[in-house]
């Protein structure tokens, strides 16, 4: 079995000796260490403010794509900061868990919105999550 395709700026990134995919530029810290399940906010921020991409830290263009479940295509309302479709379509097949990591539950389908433009809602309360609130936009799902 072959490795995926990975954009060139993904596939530049440092990469997790373990599970052995590229380290997203929203979970490293500037020591370099990193953690793939803990979003690094001040970086989330940066790519909000900085219009670069999530995953490769690179400058954004359109479309920006935002990824993550039907819900948040529904309701417009992402967690996660916007990429490159490229690199959101590389992280479906990189990052999204499988049955055998959610115990056999099904994991279901990726919702991915295209638009031209978001809002960044910042928490009022302390707990609460950083929104990034994308314009309507055409609306892609994989399933995984």
């Amino acid at each position: 079995m072959t490795a995926p395709q990975l954009p060139p700026t993904l596939a530049d990134r440092p990469h997790d000796a373990v599970r052995g995919v590229p380290i997203p530029f929203v979970h490293e810290y500037d020591d370099g260490s990193y953690d793939l399940a803990v979003l690094n906010s001040k970086r989330a921020v940066q790519c909000a403010l900085s219009r670069v991409c999530a995953l490769c830290a690179q400058s954004l263009s359109y479309p920006l794509a935002f990824l993550g479940d039907q819900e948040a295509a529904d309701t417009r309302a992402y967690t996660y900061p916007p990429m490159h479709l490229a690199c959101a379509e590389a992280a479906v097949r990189l990052y999204a868990p499988t049955p055998a990591a959610t115990g056999g539950r099904p994991v279901g389908a990726w919702a991915v919105l295209l638009t031209g433009s978001f809002e960044l809602e910042r928490p009022t309360r302390r707990g609460d999550p950083m929104l990034f609130r994308p314009a309507p936009g055409e609306v892609r799902t994989f399933d995984t």
